[in-house]
């Protein structure tokens, strides 16, 4: 075999590991609501939700929602999954969104622990933790 032919396959498949291990490290999460809201909730509706498109729940309750730090692996695969977006697009979206006044962002919270806890205190909540960490305190709905 030649030297050339032996590059390009060693730099193929380093490409693959990389490829394998970012997807692997992808952070998996889940929505949840509190065990009272019986609204229905779809994905198209929690993303209209954290982008301030709608501001109540169907039955007219105004939202809660809850998004973990701009850091947070599980906010940066939320923010891309539901939003369409990058962290950082997401915190310019809303900064133009607050600026016009037309709406206020997510209450960022510190810990799953502490979203979990919030939305089993508050019948509007929404937020997004690990699947490990939803527990049976909180109503999974994606």
């Amino acid at each position: 075999m030649n030297r050339r032919f032996l590059r390009t396959a060693a730099a193929l498949a380093g490409l693959a590991a990389l490829m394998i291990a970012g997807h692997a490290g992808a952070a998996d999460f889940v929505i949840i609501v509190n065990k009272e809201n019986s609204n229905p909730v779809d994905a198209d509706y929690v993303g209209r939700a954290f982008r301030g498109d709608v501001k109540t729940w169907p039955s007219g309750e105004a939202i809660s929602a809850l998004a973990l730090p701009e850091a947070n692996p599980l906010r940066v695969a939320f923010d891309k999954e539901i939003l369409g977006k990058a962290p950082n697009q997401t915190k310019a979206m809303w900064s133009a969104l607050v600026f016009t006044g037309k709406a206020a962002p997510p209450k960022v919270v510190d810990s799953e622990a502490n979203v979990v806890k919030t939305v089993a205190e508050n019948k509007n909540a929404i937020g997004y933790v690990s699947a490990g960490a939803a527990g049976s305190s909180v109503k999974v709905v994606k």
